[in-house]
């Protein structure tokens, strides 16, 4: 029995493989140091096989004429795979950004963890980025990830995508928001930061026998937490509607695009 196969077949499942490789590269729950070599392997030849059924390749798909032009539609679609991953990424980035700043303010700035696939970071940002991650589930985040990795396909058939139609400028605007928001998320604690250093200079003032370097730290540090467990069920509700609005915002990016 001889077994042919399709040698432009293959050529499309490379291509459709490295857009979903590099749209999936940039999310913490499939990175490399996450999940092991051979499962993330099987689950993008699983995820590709999926994809050139569901959204088949256009009829006038370019074809290379040689090894440099294959490997620029290559990079072509890695690009169009990691743009796409980038901007789910900035969500998750918006919480450990949150995080970082909650943990520099409650005293904890010198406490950190090694993570695999995302190296050092504090414990305030490991915490709110996996409760960022749970509350981008719960909203049902992930379908639309990959309902918006579908409709590039639909949108921005492979080797159709032209790089010099985008505005790279937006995407560093994007992370000026993010930070932005992520500080807005991050102002109760810090105003807390300020008025216990208020209290704590004043108390040292009128009472100069109190050793406000022994009993300071614990107040200021139960003062910080306190606020936190307080504001946390705020937290949450407006993350889920931040996230809610961002998952919209992605798929509308998606639309954007010249086809």
């Amino acid at each position: 029995m001889d077994i042919k196969i399709d040698p432009q077949w293959i050529y499309l499942f490379f291509l459709y493989y490295f857009r979903i490789l590099f749209f999936l590269i940039p999310q913490t729950m499939f990175s490399f140091g996450v999940l092991p070599n051979l499962v993330l392997a099987h689950l993008l030849f699983a995820l590709t096989w999926v994809y050139i059924y569901v959204v088949p390749p256009p009829s006038d798909v370019v074809i290379p004429k040689n090894e440099w032009h294959l490997l620029l539609l290559i990079l072509n679609e890695s690009l169009v795979g990691f743009i796409l991953g980038f901007f789910v990424r900035a969500i998750y980035t918006l919480f450990v950004i949150f995080g970082e700043l909650v943990n520099l303010h409650v005293g904890l700035a010198m406490a950190n963890l090694i993570l695999p696939g995302e190296g050092m970071m504090g414990l305030f940002g490991n915490l709110f980025g996996i409760l960022g991650w749970l509350l981008f589930l719960a909203v049902g985040g992930l379908e639309v990830m990959f309902f918006g990795l579908k409709l590039s396909f639909e949108i921005i058939p492979v080797t159709k995508f032209d790089p010099s139609i985008l505005d790279y400028k937006m995407f560093f605007l994007l992370l000026v928001k993010i930070f932005y928001i992520a500080t807005a998320m991050a102002l109760p604690v810090i105003a807390v930061f300020f008025l216990v250093n208020l209290i704590l200079a004043l108390t040292n003032r009128l009472v100069p026998n109190v050793n406000i370097f022994f009993v300071g730290y614990p107040i200021y540090m139960l003062g910080n937490f306190a606020v936190i467990a307080l504001l946390a069920p705020a937290f949450g509700w407006v993350s889920m509607k931040l996230i809610d609005k961002y998952l919209t915002t992605f798929i509308d990016f998606i639309k954007s695009f010249p086809h």
